[in-house]
């Protein structure tokens, strides 16, 4: 079924920081072990409704519009070192593989063992439509990742990508912020297409077009490994409460 997308570090003291060291350690003694969707296994044309299934994840491309069937192009996935589909403006600095979202096309993201799962970081890029790189703001699209909850409900997080640069369109590496932290069953992706004004809109204008490359993802189970801040910080307390514990007996042993 396809849903219809809408559009400072507290400081503390040495005594704490000598804690924050060793929870450090601890959780770079179990990460969490994330997936990285590079589109090493794809290259060429994409239709409505093809899916493309990479390291325990699938990403479903719909056209997201009425009637589409399986002779609607919604893009491709483009090999950066022989970039033949770039007639428009792809972006430049990319020599291997990634998806290039066509025509107001939406890319839907779920874990094939049906767990949730976070998204963590992406690589993106605006594709232009023509090649006359002049013509393009500053933020020349917006990129939109809507995270589908177990109950239906959804929260979304919104990256803005670059205009071109004198060479053309490039790659950037985003974060997503708290949107990271949330575990989904479904996440949506989609462009918007920015003008001159400033105005960007999504579905309007067959424009809102977008490259992505290593989706870094990661499911609930494997989260699980890593502490949570809350537990980390009461561990750490914990470990402050000793060490205060262990200097009064000193002071009181007349060490």
């Amino acid at each position: 079924m396809t849903r219809q997308p809408p559009l400072a570090f507290p400081r503390f003291y040495t005594i704490l920081a000598t804690t924050c060291a060793l929870l450090g350690a601890a959780a770079l003694a179990a990460p969490a072990q994330a997936a990285v969707i590079g589109f090493d296994n794809g290259y060429g044309p994409v239709a409505h409704g093809e899916t493309y299934q990479e390291s325990g994840f699938s990403l479903l491309f719909d056209a997201n519009k009425p009637g589409a069937d399986g002779t609607s192009a919604v893009g491709a996935v483009i090999d950066g070192s022989d970039p033949w589909v770039c007639e428009i403006a792809c972006p430049v600095n990319n020599a291997g593989m990634y998806y290039g979202a066509f025509n107001d096309s939406v890319v839907w993201i779920t874990s094939e063992s049906a767990n949730p799962f976070r998204l963590l970081s992406l690589d993106a890029s605006f594709i232009g439509h023509t090649t006359a790189l002049g013509g393009y703001p500053a933020v020349s699209g917006l990129l939109s990742a809507r995270g589908y909850f177990a109950d239906g409900s959804y929260t979304e997080e919104t990256l803005s990508l670059d205009g071109p640069s004198a060479a053309g369109f490039e790659f950037g590496s985003y974060g997503l912020g708290a949107f990271s932290q949330l575990e989904f069953v479904e996440i949506a992706l989609y462009g918007y297409a920015c003008d001159l004004s400033g105005q960007c809109n999504a579905f309007g204008t067959n424009r809102g077009q977008f490259a992505i490359d290593n989706l870094e993802l990661v499911e609930a189970g494997d989260v699980g490994e890593v502490p949570e801040p809350a537990t980390g910080l009461i561990f750490g307390l914990g470990l402050i409460g000793l060490a205060a514990n262990a200097r009064r007996r000193n002071r009181n042993a007349g060490v």
